[in-house]
């Protein structure tokens, strides 16, 4: 082997041994999240929507909500973690078709301002309601005693509110499948009719569907993403065909109240 022959082969050990392995990216949010979030407020398919979700959308969504809430301390005092974390993805997901890709902003800072302000919302208001209650005198212990057997029966049978609440659901969902049942009389678009048949669906499973959306709470966020992913439509379409509902609810519960 030759002198230079040598030196060349020594120099290209050294540039392989130099070499630097690339960098493995450790964040969560990348182009192919980024490309996710089009390709779901895009399609029209549910069953690709559910796929985008669980298989991008949601461990990526994961992290931003637990980072968010750990590193600014959004605890609201008064939730556990977990219902904190479960109210907010449904939150997100609620304004997730309002992002508009045409505007070059990054579908990770407005997801990310989006649960940012949620739960500083929710925030101030544990503190306006905490503010309120202690202009109230604490009760003596007989009106604390009453209290305590108060919270004690609230769930029995009897108790007049929950029979009070077990009527206007089923009246209510009575309404809805007899106005189902004279669509084409009282000229029901499609819409009208894909969220009719979704209340009742609401109203009658309502335990088993709350439990599956990881809080069992009454929250206007999580019905109204239960509404949208069911019926494929968007926050006005549901807006607007509810209004025929609206209606004979208030006609159902303004009779119970006085009979």
């Amino acid at each position: 082997m030759s002198e230079t022959s040598a030196i060349t082969e020594t120099v290209v050990v050294k540039k392989k041994r130099g070499r630097k392995p690339s960098k493995e990216r450790k964040g969560y949010f990348y182009e192919e999240q980024e490309q996710a979030v089009v390709d779901y407020i895009s399609t029209d398919d549910e069953k690709e929507k559910n796929r985008i979700f669980n298989t991008t959308l949601k461990p990526a969504f994961t992290k931003m909500i637990e980072s968010i809430i750990r590193r600014y301390s959004l605890y609201p005092p008064d939730e556990e973690f977990q219902q904190t974390f479960d109210d907010t993805m449904s939150f997100l997901m609620t304004k997730l078709s309002c992002f508009d890709p045409s505007t070059n902003y990054k579908a990770y800072s407005y997801c990310g301002t989006i649960c940012k302000n949620y739960l500083i919302y929710k925030i101030n208001q544990f503190a306006k309601n905490q503010k309120r209650n202690e202009s109230y005198d604490t009760p003596n212990e007989s009106v604390q005693g009453g209290i305590d057997d108060n919270i004690r029966f609230s769930y029995d049978e009897t108790d007049p509110r929950r029979t009070f609440l077990s009527e206007l659901t089923g009246n209510t969902v009575d309404n809805i499948k007899r106005i189902l049942e004279d669509k084409d009389k009282l000229r029901l678009n499609e819409n009208e009719v894909k969220v009719g048949m979704t209340l009742i669906n609401l109203m009658t499973n309502w335990d088993d569907i709350f439990a599956q959306m990881g809080s069992n709470k009454f929250n206007k966020s999580s019905i109204l993403l239960f509404l949208k992913e069911t019926t494929m439509l968007n926050t006005k379409e549901i807006r607007d065909a509810l209004k025929v509902y609206k209606k004979r609810y208030y006609e159902v519960k303004w009779k119970l109240i006085n009979e």
